[in-house]
């Protein structure tokens, strides 16, 4: 591919977004692309950015100022949180995506991450014979996360992992090494980007006494384990209020296994929010003793931030992780050992104020941008081959 056979009109790129974890990862892609007279961004909003219980996100997006091309439901607020509903999640939004592509007709679709929608994306614009470019394939993870993101990269034509490990897996599975560029993880972007705010203000914001420590908790339900999520969330707030530590906990995703953790949350007398803008986590995990819970921003986001992370369980299992990473069990006695450590231990809190985050410099939106138009997307091959 190269730029003497680029399309000569504007670039119509179709994105999806489901819920904060993919938005903050696009929205400076996104900035970019609406800047640049290159690009006719078209957005589609869904999932349970849609949704009362997980805080109406589409209000940030709007705020932002990014145009909202399509709404396409795909949760309902009183679904049953179970494997097969999620299923049919999966079915109502693919649907929905059908007729946003016929109707838009885009010359790309920009899928990523390990997220339903996303998914439902990459296999809708393959279908169709939309080149498809997926954001960070080739890492590991648990739950079903890890099927989907991999799934992903075999129906994507272009591919932007965030690691050379990640991309050497990409190629282990067989993409075309010509079509993968490693660019770093766009969240790191966010980050950089985000206005610092003061450690009282963001108190403030959380409803904490700023002269205390106090650690943010995201913990999401593992499919494969979703009759335990319960005892496993019950196990983490335990945690942290037997060591009378401050705490903010943000709602999880709505995977099979969530609405347990929410009423757990509910009812465990620790602060929480259904979501966050993406500035204001950023904050709120920017001045925080330790990220607590089993987030994949504690294993990209956290290091950039020099903030410990105490990552708990199988989520994240197998990931490429920074130093400032404690990894424990379920079990409350494991937590407040991982917890312990973050917040005292001299050695380890030193080598977390110097490491390097492996995931990027916070220029990934950048290289992505400036790939995507160089590329020739009269030459990309529609047709996938395994390449040996």
């Amino acid at each position: 591919m190269g730029a003497a056979g680029r399309i000569k009109k504007r670039l119509r790129v179709a994105v999806v977004s489901e819920r904060r974890a993919d938005y903050s990862r696009f929205k400076p892609i996104m900035s970019l692309m609406a800047r640049d007279s290159f690009f006719d961004l078209r957005l589609a909003v869904t999932g349970i950015s849609l949704l009362k219980s997980h805080g109406e996100d589409i209000a940030v997006i709007r705020r932002d100022g990014f145009k909202i091309t399509k709404i396409i439901p795909m949760y309902r607020e009183t679904a049953p949180d179970t494997g097969a509903e999620m299923t049919r999640a999966y079915a109502r939004v693919m649907a929905g995506l059908a007729d946003f592509f016929e109707e838009i007709k885009p010359d790309l679709v920009l899928t990523g991450f390990d997220i339903g929608a996303n998914f439902c994306a990459a296999v809708v614009g393959a279908h169709m014979n939309i080149p498809v470019a997926h954001i960070q394939g080739g890492e590991l993870t648990g739950s079903i996360d890890e099927s989907l993101r991999h799934a992903m990269s075999k129906f994507a034509h272009i591919h932007f992992p965030a690691t050379r490990d990640a991309a050497r897996r990409l190629r282990r599975m067989g993409e075309d090494p010509r079509y993968i560029f490693s660019v770093g993880c766009p969240s790191l972007d966010m980050i950089r980007l985000a206005p610092r705010s003061a450690r009282c203000e963001t108190a403030r914001m959380l409803g904490l006494d700023a002269s205390k420590p106090y650690v943010v908790i995201v913990q999401h339900p593992v499919t494969s384990e979703a009759q335990k999520t319960g005892s496993q969330i019950r196990e983490t707030l335990h945690a942290v209020k037997s060591m009378g530590l401050q705490g903010i906990v943000i709602y999880p995703n709505n995977d099979a296994g969530s609405y347990v953790i929410k009423r757990e949350i509910r009812n465990s007398g620790i602060g929480f929010v259904p979501s966050m803008a993406p500035e204001d986590f950023i904050n709120a995990v920017r001045h925080s003793a330790a990220l607590v819970g089993n987030s994949s921003s504690g294993i990209h986001e956290t290091a950039t931030l020099h903030v410990p992370t105490v990552n708990i369980g199988t989520r994240q299992q197998g990931r490429e992780r920074p130093q400032n990473v404690i990894d424990v069990g379920y079990k409350k006695e494991e937590i407040v050992a991982g917890i312990k450590k973050a917040l005292y231990d001299k050695k380890f809190l030193a080598t977390v104020r110097r490491i390097k985050n492996p995931y990027g410099d916070g220029h990934s939106a950048e290289r992505i941008v400036r790939i995507l138009k160089k590329l020739n997307y009269k030459k990309n091959p529609i047709q996938k081959r395994f390449v040996d």
